[in-house]
This record gives structure tokens, sequence and C-alpha cells, in this order.
């Protein structure tokens, strides 16, 4: 289970750094903390730089996750993530978890936990921008392991994130 929620938060993250646009303002520093963590959701706080002007909202996001072509979780925000603008701060993402069924949230448990990520992909739709400009940006299909590539996350990040999940 723990590898499954070390994974699962990772792609949580995603949630705040997703677009092109987005990533060139908002970039991730590292994991602070995580708060109630459950099966069907958590509270990660990271911390993040905002170097544009104006706030970063996030309203509206979902993330699916797929084992060959099969949906097997859906990781979804309770409440909007805002990044304040011009500083290095911490930041709340709130989590919903949500599994076709305990069947499929086993069997993807237990591929997270062995490493066996090549055929898992990602597909995301985020309502995010700033006060007045707003944005829909969505993809499908992306692998996994090039998701983790594009945030350009370290084992050390990893490691940190571990720890706390334990």
């Amino acid at each position: 289970m723990r590898g499954t929620r070390l994974y699962i938060l990772l792609i949580g993250l995603m949630l705040l750094c997703s677009s092109t646009s987005m990533a060139q303002r908002v970039e991730f520093k590292g994991f602070e903390r995580i708060t109630h963590l459950s099966t069907s959701g958590a509270n990660l706080w990271v911390e993040v730089e905002n170097r544009g002007c104006w706030r970063m909202v996030v309203k509206e996001a979902e993330v699916d996750i797929l084992v060959g072509d099969k949906p097997r979780l859906t990781l979804s925000l309770r409440d909007r993530v805002v990044v304040p603008r011009k500083s290095r701060s911490e930041v709340l993402i709130p989590l919903r978890f949500t599994s076709r069924s305990m069947l499929s949230f086993a069997g993807l448990v237990a591929r997270m936990a062995f490493g066996d990520r090549d055929d898992i992909t990602v597909n995301y739709r985020i309502k995010a921008g700033t006060p007045i400009f707003k944005r829909r940006f969505e993809e499908q299909g992306i692998p996994l392991n090039r998701l983790l590539e594009l945030m350009d996350m370290s084992e050390g990040e990893i490691d940190v994130l571990n720890e706390m999940v334990k």
C-alpha cells in the first residue's frame, strides 16, 4: 500500500504543474507533508515557486490512471488550489481518490509496488489560470514514466515523499 500512495501522490502533483505555460511560471520545489491520508483521499502539501505576477488558481482537475486501456483510478481536487504570486510557498493540494473497484485498486497497487509502470498512462482535464484568464488543459495517453520525467522529479524527492507516507 505504501508504494501505491507514493505513485498516487506523484500523479496528484501533476494537477499543479501539468501545462507548459503554467510549468514555466509555477515550479515544484519539494514535498512538505501529507495529512488525512486514506484510501479515499489526502491533503498533499508541496513547496512551489510562482515567478508570475498573478496568483495561479487550479479550479477543477481530474486525472485518470489507466493500465493498458482500462481506467483503474481517478484523482480529482476536492477544492481549488491557489499558488500566491511572486512567491515561494507551501501549497495545499486536496486530493480525492476514486477506484473503479477494490479489485482494480488492489491490482494497481501491486503493479506500482513492483515498479511495473510501462503500460500505465494518464489522462487529465484541468481548468486553471489567473483570476482573470482561465483555460482548460487536456491531454490523454501520457505514459506515467514520461510524466515523472517532465516533472523533473529526482530520486531524492521521491525518497522524501516515500518517508512521509510510511
